[in-house]
């Protein structure tokens, strides 16, 4: 059933302020903003770019000399429209030019918050600074995804995520292994609304812990990485799934459709997810129709193909956003790296926000994989997520590695021996994948599977790709 602003206000209503923030109206704002017609958000569009656009052609080196480069003048950029005149912020132009981007002087009232290290899988993070008003918008930005997915806000909410992500405990220490970090509300929304209670939980616990810890705590809402989601699901089958849980929320790996299915049904409650970056902040939420709805009060997104023109509807580009709260380092057509569908037609669940489909994967990554990688380890995937769950009661974990030879292997963290029929399921799978070609599949069965240095665990890793956190990056083979 598609949503409106009727429903959305009453919903609302259920997030009561706390006594110090009741004249707040910045959530009721973003309420009305979602149905809003696309002429009164474009107006809104500009009305946010231009002074973004005029300060950072008088304030920030980078951009004065861009724009004198190119003949510009501020005016030139009224709206999103415009934007195509100026040409793409890659990772490495922020790397590069990380002090040139940074404003000269602030407007009077703003405040320096950060620096953060940019987000990313490849290349050398570089510094980000935002500012106090732009930071802000995390919690108002979160709540309205929370808002959407109709969590009770009065429930017991639970994270498994890096220590580092995580609240510290009182001593001012991060959280270890075995050890629960808690607070009276919510992360970030317990700071405006009065909410339930929270714990957390480092990643680094094994899986079978973490189940453990789950079925302890009692929580109705998860929030974890996609990756650690999918693991929890295999491991909290067979009578030892927490019940309590009514809704999850994965966060900074991408969710397939196939992950989305196994998670909502071991535990029997819907799987939802966020799109934001370290540079930026929340870029877009998911509602209940599977798109990811753009927060158009914060950034201005495109997807565009390899000429940074717009895609058609229907067709895969690269996420390219322009921030626009943030006048400590304004970033104007920063390339996500990351590549997602254009959708056809208007949301089915009734929001106006501007929107874009599934999030394919992160493009230096992916350009560099031979033909055809991609659908090959989608098959394996995919025989993994539709096998009988009586043969894979054992499984905790998989990854595909792809090695420079050609050779593939699949590795399988297991509690014991699987059923031999699991290989010639696997087998069946690979030879119809790959038609006959000469890429040999060897499955393992291992005690471990490492994480790499930042801690995100991904199921599927490659010699092609370039080194996790290596400064350069090799250019693609044709």
């Amino acid at each position: 059933m598609a949503s409106s602003l009727e429903s959305e206000i009453a919903e609302q209503r259920r997030w009561r302020l706390r006594p110090a923030f009741q004249k707040l109206t910045v959530f009721d704002s973003l309420v009305r903003n979602e149905f809003l017609s696309s002429q009164q958000h474009g107006a809104m569009e500009s009305a946010l770019l231009q002074p973004v656009i005029a300060f950072a052609v008088a304030r920030v080196p980078f951009y004065r000399e861009l724009f004198a480069r190119l003949g510009l003048r501020a005016a030139d950029i009224a709206s999103a429209a415009d934007l195509v005149k100026l040409p793409l912020l890659s990772k490495i132009d922020l790397v590069r030019q990380g002090r040139r981007l940074q404003a000269e002087q602030l407007p009077q009232g703003e405040k320096i918050f950060g620096p953060f290290l940019s987000s990313g899988t490849t290349g050398r993070p570089a510094k980000v600074l935002h500012t106090h008003r732009s930071n802000s918008m995390f919690t108002f930005l979160g709540q309205r995804q929370i808002r959407w997915l109709r969590w009770d806000p009065m429930a017991r909410t639970a994270e498994i995520r890096l220590p580092s992500q995580l609240p510290g405990l009182a001593e001012g220490r991060q959280v270890d292994v075995g050890e629960t970090c808690r607070r009276d509300g919510w992360r970030y929304m317990g700071s405006f609304f009065e909410t339930g209670p929270y714990c957390g939980f480092s990643v680094f616990n094994p899986v079978e812990a973490q189940v453990e810890w789950l079925r302890h705590e009692q929580p109705t809402y998860l929030t974890g990485y996609s990756e650690t989601l999918e693991q929890l699901a295999l491991a909290a089958r067979g009578g030892k799934c927490p019940t309590s849980l009514r809704g999850l929320r994965a966060i900074s790996e991408q969710l397939t459709e196939g992950m989305r299915r196994r998670i909502a049904g071991v535990f029997g409650a819907p799987v939802a997810q966020n799109y934001g970056l370290n540079e930026i902040g929340l870029v877009a939420g998911m509602c209940e129709a599977g798109r990811y709805h753009v927060h158009s009060e914060h950034c201005i997104v495109e997807i565009v193909d390899q000429d940074g023109k717009p895609c058609a509807p229907g067709q895969s580009g690269r996420i390219v956003v322009t921030a626009l709260k943030n006048l400590a380092m304004p970033l104007l057509r920063y390339d996500t790296d990351d590549v997602a569908e254009v959708p056809e037609g208007p949301c089915p669940c009734g929001r106006i926000l501007p929107s874009f489909g599934k999030v394919v994967g992160r493009y230096s990554r992916i350009a560099y994989l031979p033909e055809g990688t991609l659908g090959y380890v989608g098959a394996l995937r995919t025989v993994l997520e539709e096998m009988p769950e009586e043969l894979l009661h054992d499984l905790r974990q998989f990854q595909v590695h792809q090695f420079r030879d050609g050779r593939f292997e699949l590795r399988l963290r297991t509690t014991a021996t699987l059923p031999p029929e699991v290989g010639t399921r696997v087998d069946a799978a690979w030879r119809a994948a790959t038609g006959g070609r000469d890429l040999p599949l060897k499955i393992v069965e291992v005690d471990e599977i490492a994480r790499p240095p930042g801690g995100k665990y991904q199921d599927f890793t490659s010699d092609f790709m370039p080194a996790m956190g290596s400064a350069e990056e090799p250019e693609p083979e044709n």
